[in-house]
């Protein structure tokens, strides 16, 4: 089967490529989907190949709505939440709706490259703001939103990953959430949330979402299923207040196409009714925790040489911050060297200032492959 013809994702033979975000298709839980897709064609035959409702079914919404309220202690209002096609699409469709052309958007800095490939299509100026450990610069934005404001610039949003980000793996720390809640409170700053790897917990669960603790109307969340079951589903979902979704729902895109990944949706709410799908997460979690803990323990000689860390408690991602005399660039060739790839902190900086550091994918291989990345990783970097 010639899968460079089927795939986004391309492996160079010999090579293990921690550069990509993807999960090991072994992992995913092709049975149970297979399952769930003919009892779900069982119980609802044509309904699943038609067109479906704006916001998504009814039944899934509901199961989400449910779950939301489990982990988070708020549950969205019916008219509250819509399916989506993944975060990807969600953004592109809430960038579309609402910025106009020049408005700012802010962006962490680093934040997701694709993203940032996403919101450059818009006519908009993205305004980078610096992140750290904790997070967003809470001060650093509000300085920001003051100038803009003060000249009558419009802002459209900040478009924001606190839980889990990538590439770095922080989250946003309670402290920083208090002081953006105040920012937003005093400015109207509308955020979009990007909560993708919520369920993707390692140790502890994560602190609720912007919008399950922000104001209504402050925040839209866009949730997505291609971390937590399986990206070629497709499906993911919006949170934000009534008038939002109304708006999302109602737009000329749904208006023709009718509601957004409308045959997952069937399986997505087959697996939710017959107990897979939180199985699926908590395999996942234990996995993905396990290979980080093989990645983390490989390249923990590298400390010595003034290599650091965070350790993620979530996500895909480790986030390497490198020496002051060694360059992304000059360790990646290294790397290389030893039939190992990752990717250069510069990809995921919203202006030409990059970063000299390299974010690694832990999820993609098994941990005996990340012992061995680690491993010629390290050999990479400490011997001239």
């Amino acid at each position: 089967m010639d899968l460079t013809r089927i795939l986004q994702l391309q492996r160079v033979p010999g090579v293990i490529d921690l550069a990509w975000g993807h999960p090991d298709a072994s992992l995913l839980p092709v049975a149970d989907v297979q399952a769930a897709s003919v009892t779900a064609l069982n119980k609802y035959a044509g309904t699943m190949l038609t067109y479906g409702i704006d916001r998504g079914i009814g039944p899934l919404r509901d199961r989400i709505a449910l779950q939301i309220a489990q982990y988070e202690g708020v549950a969205p209002l019916p008219g509250e939440i819509m399916l989506s096609a993944g975060n990807s699409q969600a953004l592109a469709q809430v960038a579309m709706l609402y910025a106009r052309p020049n408005d700012v958007i802010f962006v962490e800095n680093p934040t997701y490259h694709l993203a940032l490939r996403i919101l450059r299509d818009m006519p908009v100026q993205i305004h980078p703001i610096q992140c750290d450990q904790d997070g967003l610069d809470v001060n650093e934005l509000a300085q920001a939103i003051t100038a803009y404001q003060t000249v009558g610039q419009r802002i459209a949003f900040l478009y924001s990953i606190p839980t889990f980000q990538n590439p770095t793996g922080a989250t946003l720390s309670a402290t920083r959430r208090d002081a953006l809640r105040a920012v937003v409170a005093k400015s109207g700053l509308v955020i979009v949330e990007d909560d993708v790897y919520r369920e993707l917990w390692f140790d502890t669960k994560p602190i609720p979402s912007l919008w399950a603790t922000f104001p209504r109307g402050s925040v839209i969340r866009l949730g997505s299923f291609s971390k937590s079951l399986a990206p070629g589903l497709r499906i993911g979902f919006i949170t934000a207040d009534a008038a939002t979704i109304d708006r999302l729902a109602g737009c000329g895109l749904l208006d023709s196409g009718g509601g957004m990944a409308h045959f997952p949706a069937f399986i997505l709410a087959e697996l939710y009714e017959n107990g897979a799908y939180d199985r699926i997460v908590a395999s996942y979690r234990h996995r993905y925790a396990s290979r980080r803990n093989a990645l983390v323990a490989a390249l923990e000689p590298l400390r010595q040489h003034g290599y650091t860390w965070q350790l993620p408690q979530g996500g895909y991602f480790l986030w390497m911050k490198l020496p002051a005399d060694v360059t992304a660039e000059r360790a990646l060739s290294r790397i290389r060297l030893q039939q190992v790839d990752a990717l250069p902190g510069s990809v995921f900086a919203s202006t030409s200032l990059g970063y000299e550091a390299i974010r690694m994918a832990f999820s993609l291989y098994p941990e005996e492959d990340l012992t061995t990345a680690g491993n010629a990783i390290v050999r990479a970097l400490t011997h001239e």
